[in-house]
C-alpha cells in the first residue's frame, strides 16, 4: 500500500460512498504537480482558440469518446468524455464530463473539438475514488423460514450516502491511503479531521436509515376530510366562485396539503393517484400569480413567467384550456400553447413576448429554446406535469431544460425574485431524488399514495403467501410484539401535537429498515399482476411459483391487437396497455376472411373513406376492372328510391344487416350496439360495414335490406400505412398532421403497394395520390401520403417498423401451416412481403416464356421436399429447404392447361413448366406485382431459341418495356 495525501476538493457532488471525485496533492505515479496542468490549460486554449473549426471538427461523435469541449460556464476549452448525444432541433446536443473538473456539461455539437494527442499526456485531474472493501449491504427478512440477515444490496442507501457527504463537508483535512486501483477507480480508505480532531478512517456500514430531515416531507395515507375547504382556499374570488359554478366543493386529500404550500412558493413535490390532474397545481399557481409585487424586482423579461412541461400534445392542450378557462377570473394572464415540430421556420415564427403562462413538451421547448436564448429570463414558476412519465420517456430533455433554469438563477436580479419548481405525478421515480437534491431548494414532499411512500422510503418489499383459512393466524404470527422481538410499529395520530408526542418517545431508538409485508391469498388472483409490477419497480424478491405470471398475463389471448403496435410496430407502455402484443391465429387471421378475401400480394387501389387518423384509415380496395360494390351500390339507391321499397325494419337485432340513408344516399349498415329496447324507439350504434365508420342514430330509422342486397361481403378494409411515426416519442398523432392528411386523401382513389395483411388489416408501404393526365396519355404521382406527413415536421422515420411486423409473425410455428391449409387454398390471410409469409417464407421467382409455354425458376437450394398444385389460374408450390418452408401462392396473368404443366426440381432450383392454354406472349407472369418475382433476361441473348416473344426484334422489345412497367415499378 502506498501513502498519498490529498486534499479533496468537491468539483462534483458525491454520488455516494462507492463514487465520489478527488484531486490529488503530494507525490507518486499518480500525482502531477498544479503547474502543468496550468500549463497544459493555457496551451490547449491557445491552440483551439487559433486552429481553424475545420481541421479540428470531428467527423463523428460517439458514446464514450474522449474530445476537448467549450465550456460556457469556465469560460474555457477542457477534455472531456461525451456521456451521451441528443438532438435538439437543428444540431446535436451533447453531454459531457470534464475530467479534470469532475463537472457534467452540456454543449453544442459545434463547440466540440478533436482530442489533440499532445494535449493528453497528462493524466486527468479528477479522479474516481471509491472505499476501500466497502459494499452496499441491507437487512433481509424472510418471513418464511424466521431469519433475517444482512446480505448485498444493489445500491446504497440514502442515509448511508447522506452521512458520507456530511462527513466529507465537514472536514478540515483529509488523508487518505491508496489501496487499489480497478478500471480507473481509486480504492482507498479516508482519514478524517473535524476541527482539529482526528476522526479515524471512514467505513460506511449502517445500511439502512429513516426519510431524511432535510426536505418537509407529509406522508397522508387515510381519507380524511380536507383541512381547508373552498372557502379558505389560497385563492382568488372570481376563481373561488367559477369553481363553485363547477359544482366544485373544495380541495380534495392531496390537494388540501399541496395547495398551500405551492401558493405560498415553495417548492413542492406530490405524488398521489390523482396525480395525472392539472388541479393539483392550476389554481394555486394562479393564486400566486395574483401576487404582482413579487414579479416587481424582475428586469424586462421576453419569457414567461410559468413554464409547464407535459408528457405529449394531448396533455398539453388539456392544461391550456383549463388555464384558459380559470386565468379569465383573476387579473389577465394569458396562457399559450406551442407544440413545435421540426420545421425550424415554425420555431422562428413564435412570438413570446407577453406570454405568461407557456404550455408545451420537454422537445417542442428545446426547439423554440433554440431560436428564443432569453426563454428563461424571466421563468419564475416551472411545473413538471406527470413526472414519472417525463422522466421515464424524456429525462435527458427534462435535465437539460433544468439545467437551464438553474442556470438563470444565479443572476444578481434573481436575488429577491420568486422561483419555485412544481413537480406532480402518479408514482415516484429514481430521477426524482436527483430532482430534489440538484434542484429544489427545501421540497415540500406530499406522498398521498402509500406504496409510493414505501418505494420513496426504501421500504423493504415482503410477500407472504397463504390460504384464506389461515390468514389471521399468520397475520398475528408477524406481528409479534413479545419483548424478544421488537418491532416497528405505524402510528396513525388525530393531530399533529400527538405525532411530535410519538415522534420524541421513539427518537432514541435504533432505526432499522421498514418492513411491508403484502399478504396474497387464492382470492387476491385479480390483484395479482399489480403487486407483481409495483415489486418490481421496488426491486423486490418476487417470490418463487409468481414470477411466470407477468408472463402469463402479457398474453391476454382475448383481447384485440395493440393499436399502437399495429401503426408504430411498438408499444412503449406495454406494461400498463390493456391489449395485446402476440397474434392470435384464431382472432386475428381468420377474422372475417370467411366473408371477404383480400389481395396479400401486389399494387392495389385503395380508397380511404373514414380517416381515423394520419396513418389509419377505413376504407375498400378497388377493382379497377369490375368493382363489384360500385355496382352493388348503384342497385342499392335504385331500389330506394321508390318510396314504396323504403319499408321500416319491424325487428331491430344486434349484428344484422339494415339499409340507412344518409342525406341522399343509401348505405349497408350493421347494428353494433342497442340500448333499451323498452321504448318504441330507441338509440343504436351502427356501422357502415362498406366504409367502416360507425354513429349513433335512432332504431327507426333503419330500413330493412333485400337479401339480394346482403350477399356481397362487407368491403370495409382498415390500412395503416408504414414507416412514419410522430415526433417526439409520441403515441398518438397530433391533430393538425390528421386534419391535413383528411383533407388530402378522403374519398380519393391511391395506389399502394400491400406489405403486410393480417385479417381485414392491411399494411401498404407506399401509399400514392396518382392522377392520369388524359391528354398526354400519362401518369403523374402527385404525393407519397407518407412524404406529405414528414413534410409537416410532426412526423419522423420509422424504419423499424417492417421488422417490428416480421418479429410479431416469428411465433407462428411451422407447426400451424397445416392448419392453415383449408384457408390458404382460397387465398392467403397472413403475408407478410418480405423473408417471412404465411407461415413460411417467400422464394425468388424467375421466369422466361416461349409462345406455348412458361418456364418458372423457383430459386430454393436443396429441396427436401415439396408440393405443386396447378388449377387453371394459379399455380400453388411450397417445399422444404434446411429446416424453412417455403410457399408461394402465383394467380396467373391467363389460364393454362393444369394436365399439360409439370414440375422438376434440380440442385438448386424448382423448375415449373405451364402449358399456355392460349398460344401467344404473356407481358407478365402474375396478375398483381410481387417484388420476389422477375422476368430472366439471360434467356433474350438468342432470340431465335430463347426469346420467350414469338416475333422479331421490334415486337420484342415492346413487350420488353411491357415487363418492365408492370413488374418492376
Amino acid at each position: 500500500m502506498i501513502l498519498f495525501v490529498i486534499f479533496v476538493c468537491l468539483l462534483h457532488q458525491i454520488e455516494d460512498p462507492g463514487c465520489f471525485w478527488v484531486t490529488m496533492k503530494g507525490c507518486g505515479p499518480h500525482v502531477v504537480d498544479e503547474i502543468e496542468y496550468k500549463k497544459l490549460n493555457a496551451e490547449m486554449n491557445e491552440f483551439y482558440d487559433k486552429a481553424c473549426e475545420d481541421e479540428v471538427k470531428p467527423i463523428t461523435l460517439e458514446k464514450d469518446q474522449l474530445c476537448v469541449v467549450f465550456s460556457e460556464e469556465l469560460k474555457c476549452w477542457c477534455r472531456a468524455v461525451v456521456k451521451s448525444i441528443m438532438y435538439c432541433a437543428d444540431h446535436y446536443q451533447i453531454e459531457c464530463f470534464l475530467v479534470d473538473y469532475a463537472k457534467y456539461a452540456f454543449v453544442k455539437s459545434k463547440d466540440v473539438r478533436v482530442a489533440v494527442e499532445g494535449f493528453m499526456q497528462i493524466p486527468f485531474r479528477a479522479k474516481k475514488c471509491g472505499l476501500y472493501c466497502t459494499k452496499p449491504v441491507t437487512l433481509h427478512v424472510n418471513l418464511c423460514e424466521d431469519t433475517a440477515k444482512i446480505v448485498p444490496a444493489k445500491r446504497w442507501d440514502n442515509a448511508a450516502t447522506r452521512y458520507f457527504q456530511r462527513l466529507l463537508e465537514a472536514t478540515t483535512q483529509i488523508k487518505a491511503k491508496l489501496c487499489s486501483v480497478e478500471d480507473n477507480t481509486f480504492h482507498v480508505i479516508l482519514y478524517v479531521t473535524i476541527e482539529d480532531e482526528k476522526v479515524g478512517y471512514i467505513y460506511i456500514y449502517k445500511p439502512v436509515g429513516t426519510l431524511h430531515k432535510e426536505q418537509s416531507f407529509v406522508f397522508l395515507s387515510n381519507k380524511i376530510e380536507p383541512t381547508s375547504i373552498l372557502e379558505k382556499a389560497p385563492l382568488h374570488d372570481n376563481l373561488k366562485k367559477e369553481l363553485a359554478q363547477d359544482k366544485f366543493l373544495g380541495p380534495d386529500f392531496t390537494e388540501s396539503y399541496s395547495w398551500p404550500a405551492i401558493a405560498r412558493g415553495c417548492d413542492v413535490v406530490a405524488i398521489s393517484y390523482q396525480g395525472n390532474d392539472p388541479f393539483l397545481y392550476i389554481p394555486p399557481v394562479l393564486a400566486f400569480l395574483q401576487v404582482e409585487s413579487c414579479y416587481k424586482a424582475l428586469p424586462k423579461r421576453n419569457g414567461p413567467l410559468v413554464l409547464i412541461l407535459c408528457p405529449g400534445w394531448r396533455k398539453a392542450q388539456l392544461v391550456f384550456e383549463l388555464l384558459k378557462k380559470y386565468s379569465r377570473c383573476s387579473r389577465l394572464i394569458r396562457p399559450t400553447l406551442i407544440i413545435l415540430g421540426k420545421k425550424k421556420e415554425e420555431a422562428e415564427t413564435v412570438k413570446i413576448q407577453g406570454c405568461e403562462i407557456i404550455v408545451t413538451t420537454p422537445y417542442s421547448l428545446l426547439r423554440l429554446y433554440e431560436h428564443h436564448l432569453f426563454l428563461f429570463s424571466g421563468l419564475c414558476h416551472l411545473i413538471l406535469d406527470e413526472i414519472e412519465v417525463l422522466f421515464s420517456e424524456a429525462a435527458e430533455q427534462v435535465f437539460v431544460i433544468l439545467g437551464y433554469y438553474k442556470k438563470n438563477l444565479v443572476n444578481e436580479e434573481w436575488k429577491y425574485s420568486p422561483h419555485q419548481i412544481i413537480a406532480v405525478g402518479t408514482q415516484w421515480n429514481k430521477h426524482i431524488g436527483r430532482l430534489i437534491k440538484e434542484f429544489m431548494n427545501d421540497p415540500y414532499i406530499v406522498i398521498t399514495a402509500l406504496e409510493e411512500a414505501s418505494i420513496y422510503g426504501n421500504v423493504q418489499q415482503v410477500v407472504q403467501r397463504c390460504v384464506s383459512s389461515e390468514r389471521t393466524a399468520v397475520l398475528l404470527k408477524i406481528m409479534d410484539f413479545t419483548p424478544n422481538n421488537l418491532q416497528k410499529v405505524l402510528v396513525f395520530t388525530n393531530s399533529v401535537d400527538e405525532v411530535e408526542i410519538v415522534h420524541k418517545d421513539s427518537s432514541d431508538q435504533d432505526h432499522q429498515q421498514a418492513r411491508s409485508v403484502i399478504m396474497l391469498t387464492e382470492n387476491s388472483e385479480c390483484h395479482t399482476v399489480g403487486i407483481l409490477r409495483y415489486l418490481e419497480r421496488a426491486e423486490a424478491d418476487i417470490p418463487p411459483g409468481l414470477s411466470g405470471v407477468l408472463e402469463a398475463e402479457e398474453k391476454k389471448f382475448a383481447r384485440p391487437l395493440c393499436t399502437c403496435l399495429k401503426m408504430f410496430g411498438t408499444c412503449k407502455n406495454r406494461t400498463a396497455c390493456p391489449d395485446r402484443h402476440e397474434i392470435n391465429l384464431q382472432i386475428d387471421m381468420l377474422q372475417n376472411m370467411a366473408s371477404k378475401t383480400i389481395q396479400t400480394s401486389g399494387y392495389v387501389t385503395v380508397l380511404p373513406l373514414h380517416i381515423v387518423n394520419a396513418t389509419n384509415y377505413f376504407g375498400r380496395i378497388v377493382d379497377k376492372e369490375k368493382d363489384q360494390y360500385t355496382v352493388l351500390a348503384e342497385e342499392i339507391n335504385e331500389y330506394f328510391k321508390e318510396t314504396s321499397n323504403r319499408v321500416a325494419a319491424q325487428k331491430v337485432e344486434k349484428l344484422a344487416l339494415y339499409g340507412f340513408c344518409e342525406e341522399t344516399v343509401f348505405h349497408r349498415v350493421q347494428v353494433v350496439e342497442t340500448s333499451s329496447k323498452e321504448e318504441e324507439n330507441f338509440n343504436i350504434k351502427i356501422k357502415y360495414v362498406d366504409e367502416g365508420r360507425t354513429s349513433q342514430v335512432q332504431s327507426s330509422q333503419l330500413l330493412h335490406l333485400p337479401a339480394r342486397f346482403q350477399h356481397l361481403p362487407p368491403q370495409a378494409v382498415e390500412f395503416v400505412v408504414c414507416r412514419v411515426k410522430p415526433i417526439d416519442n409520441d403515441t398518438e398523432w397530433n391533430p393538425r398532421v390528421t386534419r391535413y392528411i383528411h383533407q388530402k386523401i378522403e374519398r380519393k382513389p391511391h395506389e399502394a403497394k400491400v406489405i403486410f395483411t393480417l385479417g381485414n388489416t392491411v399494411w401498404i408501404d407506399p401509399m400514392v395520390r396518382v392522377t392520369r393526365l388524359s391528354d398526354l396519355k400519362m401518369y403523374v404521382n402527385e404525393y407519397s401520403v407518407r412524404s406529405e406527413i414528414l413534410s409537416t415536421g410532426l412526423g419522423t422515420d420509422n424504419p423499424e417498423h417492417i421488422l417490428q411486423l416480421q418479429k410479431l409473425c416469428e411465433h407462428v410455428k411451422l407447426s400451424h401451416t397445416k392448419n392453415l391449409e383449408p384457408f390458404c387454398q382460397n387465398s392467403v390471410p397472413f403475408q407478410l412481403l418480405g423473408p417471412f409469409a404465411a407461415g413460411g417464407f417467400y422464394p425468388k421467382i424467375k421466369w422466361f416464356e416461349n409462345e406455348e409455354t412458361v418456364t418458372v425458376k423457383v430459386q430454393i437450394v436443396r429441396i427436401d421436399d415439396y408440393k405443386c398444385e396447378f388449377s387453371k389460374e394459379k399455380v400453388i408450390f411450397s417445399a422444404c429447404s434446411e429446416g424453412k418452408l417455403y410457399s408461394a401462392d402465383m394467380e396467373l396473368y391467363q389460364c393454362i392447361l393444369t394436365e399439360k404443366s409439370a414440375c422438376v426440381i434440380k440442385d438448386k432450383e424448382a423448375i415449373i413448366v405451364l402449358r399456355k392454354e392460349k398460344k401467344g406472349a404473356w407481358c407478365k407472369l402474375l396478375k398483381n406485382k410481387n417484388p420476389h418475382v422477375s422476368f430472366d433476361f439471360e434467356y433474350l441473348e438468342d432470340y431465335e431459341d430463347k426469346s420467350p416473344f414469338p416475333v422479331g426484334k421490334e415486337q420484342t422489345n415492346k413487350c420488353l418495356s411491357y415487363v418492365s412497367i408492370f413488374c418492376f415499378c
